[in-house]
């Protein structure tokens, strides 16, 4: 039987028990060895479902060492499965293949300088409740559009896509520079000129103005999904209204759709301001993306004035 409470799967007992069971006695011994069972590692299950570690622990039970993960598609459902069984092979038509499989993006390859746990603790910082734009998603996006379109991040720039939303909190004027100073956290062996350049591609992204070299890759990456098709742009400014909702309400007074009309008329106007530029994207890789985006963007603006009259 199992029982679903506050975001937490529970067993009462553990899940594939082999039919004789091994005692176990805390020791630390006893705790798998795998390099990858670290919070946030995505993994693959051998019928395909995606899932994240969240970490590595024990049966209250019997000791029994046991891994703790969630599916992407409800991360609010944790998992548990006794770790000798996560990662034992399975018997498929085209062989035996693990159970769970460490699924590390082909995209974060030219983070490859950096370890692993590095990168993980920084795309664990947009995982905050509050966050539903400026996330996890956007992160992985923007390195996969890199990848998609065969643009060579090199290290300053891949840095400075990690760690550019890193710190977030809606309504801060100093996210960008705060995020900027994480970098040489992240990165402490790389050379000073690299970090620095890394940084001013961060600062960069204030005003989505070019001032270092890569920057204006970058920035393309950051403005992509205002390319998005119709739908997609629709949820997405769908995401930017949650994530602002709180302080956008605080600083008005206003609520339901009084808010939500508030709310497209600022963000119309703050893309009507972004549209007199005469490119958004500046990087021949991303000059497919500028008429979708502007299309977007008349959109929204003719919209907000149909509205307004």
């Amino acid at each position: 039987m199992a029982i679903r409470n506050a975001g937490c799967r529970t067993m009462t007992q553990p899940p594939d028990r082999p039919a004789t069971a091994p005692a176990f006695h805390g020791d630390p011994s006893e705790l798998p060895t795998d390099p990858n069972l670290v919070a946030g590692m995505p993994y693959r299950h051998y019928k395909g479902g995606a899932y994240t570690a969240v970490g590595v622990g024990r049966f209250e039970a019997d000791l029994a060492p046991v891994v703790v993960y969630r599916a992407m598609r409800d991360p609010s459902l944790l998992w548990v499965r006794r770790a000798d069984v996560f990662s034992e092979p399975v018997a498929t038509p085209r062989g035996e293949v693990p159970r769970f499989a460490p699924d590390w993006p082909a995209a974060l390859a030219c983070l490859d300088f950096l370890p692993r746990q590095a990168v993980l603790d920084v795309l664990a910082l947009h995982d905050t409740p509050y966050r539903r734009y400026h996330d996890r998603r956007h992160i992985l996006e923007m390195f996969e559009a890199a990848h998609a379109r065969g643009v060579a991040l090199d290290r300053a720039q891949a840095l400075a896509v990690l760690c550019h939303d890193a710190v977030y909190v809606a309504g801060c004027e100093h996210k960008e520079a705060a995020s900027a100073a994480l970098i040489e956290t992240v990165a402490p062996g790389e050379a000073r000129a690299l970090l620095e350049r890394a940084a001013r591609i961060v600062l960069d992204t204030r005003g989505h103005r070019p001032s270092a070299e890569g920057a204006d890759t970058v920035l393309d990456l950051d403005l992509l999904r205002l390319a998005a098709p119709p739908k997609v742009f629709d949820s997405h400014s769908r995401d930017v209204f949650a994530e602002n909702r709180a302080l956008l309400a605080a600083r008005t007074g206003l609520q339901g759709d009084a808010l939500l009309a508030e709310f497209m008329r600022r963000r119309a106007a703050f893309l009507s301001h972004l549209a007199q530029r005469p490119q958004l994207f500046l990087t021949a890789a991303f000059a497919d993306c500028e008429a979708p985006a502007r299309a977007n963007i008349a959109r929204i603006v003719g919209a907000a004035e149909a509205s307004g009259d």
